[in-house]
Parts: C-alpha cells; structure tokens; sequence
C-alpha cells in the first residue's frame, strides 16, 4: 500500500480574507435588518433602509440577498446550517434521530438560536412576519431532505420528505410551546429552555411518544 494513502485527509483551509470579508457584510446586514425590525417594524423593513443601516449600498444588499425576505429568514437559515454541519459529523452508523438530536444537544453556543427565537416570537403578532416564517421553515425542510438523502443514500424520496417534514413539525411545536409560556425572555435561561424543547420533541419522534402509548387493556370498549 502506498504512504499517499495511509495519509490523514488534508486540513480544510483557513477562509481567505475576501470570504471573511463576505460573511461580515451578509451579517452586518441581516443584523441591519433585524435592528430596523426591531425599533420601527415590518413596513419600515426597506432595501434602501436596511442598507444604509449596515454600512452598505443598495445595490451591495442584493447582491446577497434577492429579497428583503431571504435577509430577514437569514437567521433561521445560519441556525440550521450551523445545526446540520454538527448533523453531519455524526456518525453514520448512528439512527438519524440520534444524530439529529445529538446536534441540537451539542449546541453550545446559543447566539444563533437568539435571532431566530425573537424572529419566532414577533411572528405571532404580524401575520406578515408569520408568513416569512413559514417560508423560513419549508426551506429548513427541503434543506434538510438534502442532508438525509446524502447521509443515506439511495433511499425513497417520499420517505425522506416525510421523515424531514417531521422533525420540522417538532421543531416548530417546540418553539410554539416555547413562546407560549417565554413571554418574549430572550434571556439566555429562557433560551436553554428552548434548545431543551427543541432536543425534548426530537427526541419523542425518535422513540415514539412513549407518553402517548395507551394500554389496550385502558382503552375504552366501544359499543356494537
């Protein structure tokens, strides 16, 4: 066998100043964004707004981001990647809700949990801002349809997009449940909250809501 092969795969390359650059402007405006959100609204949410909160020309806004849409879903877009990059480090001999829930549960840092969170939160006053989170979430499904159907390969689309579009439905009751009784804490105890909602109804999908599981015997005997 030759040496080239015992060889451990090369270091991923440190990010080149130009890209370090781009991440900074893409944040700087979805950060933009979130701020003129926050102090004045959805309808003073404006491409030439946003820019110039963020330092940046109006034609720089859309040349990362189509939409005022896509920059506000930002948020939720940067927590799943971060989620799915810890999803695909698991170990491939591991059942898939056993490595999803390990990567909710290896969230140490919850910086990126915080914008999505108010973003979730401010939703259930705008209907506007309910919508956007809807889009946010289909695209967290067909993204991660993506990262099962490379993670096994071969296997049936249908079942795929079922299986993804249920751990999304227990992501989203868990942020539901979450807002329901957070009354708007953003506090980073109200967020382990919510990373522990989070990982709790992964977890029920994984073992099949034991809790619910009624003994035949219990149930009631309907009449003929």
């Amino acid at each position: 066998m030759s040496a080239s092969l015992n060889m451990p795969p090369p270091a991923a390359s440190a990010p080149s100043r130009r890209e370090i650059n781009k991440t900074a402007t893409r944040q700087a405006i979805i950060d933009a964004a979130l701020a003129v959100l926050r102090t004045d609204g959805l309808e003073a949410v404006t491409a030439d707004r946003v820019a110039e909160a963020a330092g940046v020309s109006r034609r720089t806004f859309f040349n990362y981001f189509s939409t005022l849409e896509s920059a506000l879903n930002g948020p939720t877009e940067a927590f799943v990647e971060h989620v799915l990059r810890i999803f695909e480090t698991q170990p491939r001999d591991l059942p898939i809700m056993s490595a999803a829930v390990n990567a909710l549960n290896a969230l140490a840092d919850r910086s990126l949990l915080a914008p999505v969170a108010e973003l979730a939160a401010a939703a259930h006053s705008s209907p506007q801002l309910d919508r956007l989170q809807l889009e946010a979430w289909n695209d967290c499904a067909a993204r991660l349809v993506e990262a099962i159907a490379a993670r096994l390969p071969g296997s049936d689309p249908l079942t795929v997009s079922v299986f993804a579009n249920s751990i999304i439905g227990a992501g989203r009751a868990a942020f539901e449940h979450w807002i329901q009784t957070a009354d708007g804490d953003l506090s980073d105890a109200s967020l382990a909250r919510l990373q522990r909602h989070l990982t709790t109804a992964l977890a029920q999908l994984r073992d099949g809501f034991p809790t619910l599981n009624v003994p035949a015997a219990s149930a009631p005997i309907r009449e003929a």
